[in-house]
């Protein structure tokens, strides 16, 4: 698994300034009436700051009114490439003078009601040297002193060029039927590793107002979008609709100042935490997106071949890497036997040790974390050489999955067609069926075609707390959409969550196993319960995880300090619904 960018170059200055004085934060928030942050006068005059604002600048207040226009068009920032600030909080930027600027920001929006909707979602691929894009829908509304102009604010992020290190913002200006006023951005939270930092700036701006294609339709897609959402509630409300449930373990072991989000379901519905910055609660919390890491290994590599083999062969597991993938004929390596179950188990007989996470972990030397083409990054990912038989010897490997995914991608087309692609096959037959909204229908891929190449299938999603909610229904459902229809192999799908066990995987120690990307953990009645059970579940490197729980529940956190742990969940959550049911 990747981590963050490699900040390891010599340290430059990073401070990029563009604001140079104060402006000292106000001891009480904004409301409608009485905004002291970011007013009118400061987005239409400009003011200084030396670092971002309270939060709460971006959150539509209570009392705020209807919006009076309606925006529809292009907003273009101008000079990103030296307006605004940087300030590193831990880490080093290097070599990366760029890095302290947004990309250049030039994209169309369309309103609907209070909403603000991008017409480009999930990742954009930018023209920056370091920086993609996301960016979500906002809110528009109306407050007395914005002088008859109606108040915008939208959700962003920044991410780091061919990583899933994310950094989440947000900016926000006036509008009317003509123009803008000067955009206000900031950065204030990240999901990396290896850097913490905040970005902030104001930027001159132009409206281009005009029609946008379709939509109408992209309106549509969104009020479906917003009402297909899984039910939520806060987290505080789970001690009063279970009482007797200790909520200081959810959440316990991570640091506020390394947690993302996190969340438990139970019986349909999501409680979800709120979402902490350097500078108070983001204001959306729900289109925050934290970098998936390694549960994409689970959430899309195992899902699909779980959709291919429901779809086409119930034998698919079987099927030998070698025959769909020729470059496996030059691996110093023996891939004669190998099948996709093997690849997806990390258990191809294919290492240089099998000391625990020393092949994975070598970003800096690993030809494979450095190709950046798919032809390259293939050879490299069959560079190691042959240790043991198949499915005899755990040992984690990402590039392993790149390689099932690869089969995987040579396998769709053969069924459907040189244009089919793997990950877009995950989104039209999984995602888009359980609802899962359009910012999860990217990945990353391989330099080839601006980006557009091949997905990694180990790393190079995003998600939101909804995305998890739905995904993980999805699996403690048998792999059948609310609707009733099987989507998933639910053989497949029992082995990989030890609902089979006649076929638990590959093991990594006496309490671990390893099944087509799902981790499973055993527990027993020496630690004070009524049975012994499996709980499967999913990893990221930076601290990410997500339990699929044996009563039907599912407990997830998304951080970056690397602390995993869920003990004291585990124990709250069998007070909720037991994992040993009485005959």
């Amino acid at each position: 698994m990747p981590r963050c960018p490699p900040f390891s170059l010599p340290p430059i200055p990073f401070i990029l300034i563009l604001l140079t004085t104060s402006c000292a934060n106000p001891i009480f928030p904004n409301t409608a009436s009485t905004r002291k942050l970011l007013t009118y006068q400061d987005l239409t005059s400009g003011f200084t700051s030396k670092s971002p604002l309270d939060e709460f600048v971006f959150a539509m207040p209570d009392g705020a009114a209807a919006p009076k226009h309606v925006f529809e068009g292009r907003v273009e920032l101008m000079g990103e490439e030296s307006g605004g600030q940087i300030e590193i909080i831990s880490g080093e930027l290097g070599q990366e003078p760029a890095a302290g600027h947004l990309p250049e920001f030039d994209f169309e929006f369309v309103q609907s009601g209070s909403d603000l909707i991008p017409v480009q979602r999930g990742l954009i691929i930018t023209q920056h040297p370091n920086w993609n894009y996301f960016v979500e829908p906002g809110h528009v509304w109306q407050e007395p002193g914005d002088q008859g102009y109606t108040r915008a604010s939208v959700p962003f992020a920044l991410i780091w060029k061919d990583s899933n290190a994310t950094f989440n913002g947000e900016m926000s200006f006036l509008f009317n039927d003509q123009g803008v006023s000067r955009v206000w951005y900031q950065i204030t939270q990240e999901t990396c590793l290896s850097l913490s930092a905040n970005l902030w700036g104001l930027l001159e701006a132009t409206y281009h107002p005009g029609p946008v294609a379709g939509a109408q339709e992209i309106r549509a897609a969104f009020a479906d979008e917003k009402a297909n959402r899984f039910p939520t509630r806060p987290i505080e409300k789970l001690a009063q609709d279970y009482p007797g449930v200790d909520l200081s373990a959810f959440g316990h072991g991570v640091s506020p100042e390394h947690m993302t989000w996190y969340g438990f379901v139970v019986d349909g519905v999501n409680y979800v935490s709120g979402c902490k910055t350097r500078f108070g609660e983001y204001a959306y919390c729900g289109s925050m997106r934290a970098p998936s890491y390694s549960t994409a290994k689970s959430m899309f590599a195992s899902l699909a071949l779980m959709r291919l083999a429901q779809k086409y062969d119930p034998a698919l597991r079987e099927l030998l890497v070698k025959d769909y993938l020729p470059e496996a004929a030059s691996s110093p390596g023996n891939w004669s036997t190998v099948t996709f179950d093997h690849t997806l188990d990390m258990a191809t007989g294919n290492f240089q040790t099998s000391a625990y996470m020393q092949d994975e972990e070598r970003f800096d030397s690993d030809p494979f974390w450095l190709q950046e083409y798919s032809a390259q990054k293939l050879i490299a990912a069959f560079a190691r050489p042959n240790n043991s038989s198949p499915g005899t010897t755990w040992v984690y490997h990402t590039s392993d999955t790149f390689i099932a995914t690869q089969a995987m991608q040579r396998y769709l087309q053969n069924q459907a067609g040189e244009g089919a692609d793997i990950f877009q096959f995950v989104v039209d037959e999984i995602y888009r069926p359980i609802q899962v909204g359009p910012g999860a229908y990217t990945t990353l891929r391989t330099r080839d075609n601006n980006w557009q190449g091949q997905p990694y299938g180990g790393y190079g999603l995003w998600w939101v707390p909804d995305d998890i909610a739905k995904i993980t229904t999805l699996l403690i459902n048998g792999g059948r959409t609310s609707s009733g229809e099987q989507i998933l192999h639910p053989d497949y799908l029992a082995s990989a969550l030890q609902a089979n066990p006649d076929e638990r995987g590959v093991s990594i120690d006496p309490r671990r196993k390893y099944n087509n990307g799902f981790w499973a953990e055993t527990h027993t009645a020496s630690e004070g319960y009524d049975c012994s059970f499996w709980v499967p579940h999913m990893l990221g490197i930076s601290g990410n995880v997500v339990l699929l729980l044996p009563n039907g529940t599912t407990y997830y956190y998304f951080s970056d300090h690397q602390d995993f742990t869920w003990t004291g969940v585990l124990r709250e959550a069998n007070k909720i619904k037991t994992f040993c049911p009485q005959s």
